[in-house]
C-alpha cells in the first residue's frame, strides 16, 4: 500500500513539474516580449525586419494592417532571435550549410563580416547605455595614467569595418535599413567630450582614400595595403602632433606592383576558396633609398603564447622611437609601413595590456589599435581586469 502511495506521489509531483515546465516555456516569449530576455544579436538573414504596420481607416487599410500585424509578430515573437541563431548554428555544423555563416553576401560581389552584432549596430538597435561609455572611459584613461607615470605616451586607434567604409556594397536590405548613429559614433564622441586621452578614429581617411584607390579587400574582412599605407600615415602624424620627432612618409615612397591574391577569410568562410580571389591587387614595395621593413616573430619564454600569435618586432636603426602596438589582425597590414618610421615597435596580438612588455621594452609611445567591432563588443571591465595579469590575452582576433 505505502509503495503504491509513494508511486502515485511521485507521478503527481511528475506531472506537476510537466505541467510548471510547459507553462513556464509557454509564457516565455510573451515575457521577452516585454522585458526583452532575448540578448542575442540580430541573425544574418538578408532582409530587414518587418515593422510595425500603421493604421488606416479604411477596409483595405484594415486588411493591410492584420497582414502587416502578423508578419511584424512573426519577425518578432520572443526569443526568434536565439532560436534562429541555433537553427544556423545546427545547419552549419550538420550540414555545413553556408548560408549560416559569418559572412555576407553584399553587391557587386563584396563579402562581409557579420557576426557580433554588426547587422543590430548598422540598423542603430544597440546603443551604448552611458554606463558602458563611462567604463570605456575609465580603462583608457587608467592606461594613459599609468603610462604618463613612467614618461611614456599613449594613443588609441580604431580602424573602421569595411561596412563602415562601403556600405554601398552591403545587401540592399540591409543598406536600407541603415540608421544612425553607431556605437562608434557614440563612443567617439563620447571620449571628445569628456575626455583627453588621445583617440585617433581612422574612418575620414579611409573614406578619403577610397575616392582614388580601393582600400579593402572584396573577399576578406581586413583593408589592403592601400588602406594600410593610409592607416599608418594617419598614426605617424597623429604620434607627431604629440611632440614626438617623427614624420609619416609618402606613397611616393613606395612602388606599386598589381597582383591576383588568393580568396580572403571571409571567401573562406563561405568554403569559396578555389572560386572567388582579389584579383588586380596594389601591393605596395619600398623604393631605395627606403629599406623594406621585414617583421620577425621574436621569442618570448615568460608567456605560453597562443599559437600564431607571438610578438611580432620591426627594426629601423635610423630612426627614432620606440613603440609597443596592442592590436589585431588588422596591424598586419600596418607593420611594413610602420616601421619606416621607428627605431623599433613590438606588436604584442591581444587586447589587454601585457605590462611585463611594457616595462621592458621602455617604448616612448604605446598604441592601442583596436577594431571597430571590438570597440563595440569587448567589455572594458573585463580588460581592465586582465590588464593586471600578466598570463592572459584576451585575443585581438579577426
Amino acid at each position: 500500500m505505502n509503495a503504491h502511495s509513494d508511486r502515485e506521489t511521485m507521478q503527481r509531483r511528475g506531472n506537476a513539474g510537466l505541467i510548471a515546465a510547459f507553462m513556464i516555456f509557454l509564457w516565455l516569449p510573451t515575457a521577452d516580449t516585454f522585458l526583452h530576455l532575448d540578448r542575442a544579436p540580430a541573425p544574418n538573414e538578408n532582409r530587414a525586419p518587418a515593422t510595425m504596420p500603421v493604421s488606416k481607416l479604411s477596409t483595405k487599410g484594415a486588411r493591410d494592417f492584420l497582414a502587416g500585424l502578423e508578419a511584424y509578430f512573426s519577425d518578432h515573437f520572443g526569443f526568434r532571435k536565439q532560436l534562429v541563431r541555433w537553427d544556423h548554428h545546427w545547419k552549419w555544423q550538420i550540414f555545413r550549410d553556408a548560408r549560416a555563416t559569418q559572412a555576407m553576401v553584399g553587391e557587386d560581389g563584396w563579402l562581409f563580416f557579420s557576426g557580433g552584432v554588426m547587422i543590430d549596430d548598422v540598423m542603430g538597435n544597440m546603443p551604448f547605455s552611458s554606463a558602458e561609455l563611462e567604463d570605456w572611459r575609465q580603462l583608457l584613461t587608467q592606461r594613459r595614467d599609468w603610462l604618463a607615470q613612467r614618461g611614456i605616451r599613449y594613443l588609441f586607434v580604431i580602424p573602421p569595418d569595411k561596412h563602415t567604409i562601403y556600405p554601398e556594397h552591403l545587401p540592399r536590405w540591409l543598406a536600407t535599413a541603415a540608421r544612425p548613429s553607431r556605437r562608434l559614433d557614440q563612443f567617439v564622441d563620447y571620449m571628445k567630450t569628456r575626455s583627453d586621452v588621445p583617440i585617433l578614429n581612422l574612418r575620414d581617411a579611409l573614406l578619403a582614400g577610397k575616392e582614388t584607390n580601393q582600400v579593402y579587400l572584396r573577399t576578406d574582412t581586413h583593408w589592403n595595403e592601400r588602406g594600410g599605407f593610409i592607416a599608418a600615415r594617419e598614426i605617424v602624424g597623429k604620434i607627431a602632433s604629440l611632440g614626438m620627432p617623427v614624420a609619416p612618409l609618402d606613397i611616393s615612397a613606395f612602388e606599386p606592383h598589381a597582383v591576383d591574391l588568393p580568396a580572403g577569410d571571409l571567401a573562406r568562410m563561405l568554403g569559396r576558396e578555389t572560386s572567388l580571389g582579389d584579383k588586380g591587387e596594389t601591393l605596395l614595395e619600398a623604393r631605395p633609398p627606403l629599406t623594406p621593413i621585414q617583421p620577425r616573430a621574436e621569442e618570448d619564454p615568460g608567456k605560453k603564447w597562443i599559437p600564431g600569435t607571438e610578438p611580432q618586432v620591426t627594426e629601423n636603426p635610423d630612426k627614432p622611437a620606440k613603440v609597443v602596438v596592442f592590436r589585431d589582425s588588422f596591424a598586419i597590414a600596418l607593420m611594413k609601413f610602420l616601421g619606416c618610421s621607428f627605431n623599433r615597435v613590438v606588436y604584442v596580438w591581444q587586447q589587454n595590456w601585457d605590462k611585463r612588455i611594457i616595462e621592458r621594452e621602455k617604448p616612448d609611445i604605446v598604441i592601442d589599435e583596436m577594431l571597430e567591432r571590438f570597440v563595440i563588443t569587448r567589455s572594458p571591465s573585463e580588460l581592465r581586469v586582465k590588464d593586471e595579469q600578466p598570463d592572459a590575452q584576451v585575443f585581438g582576433g579577426r
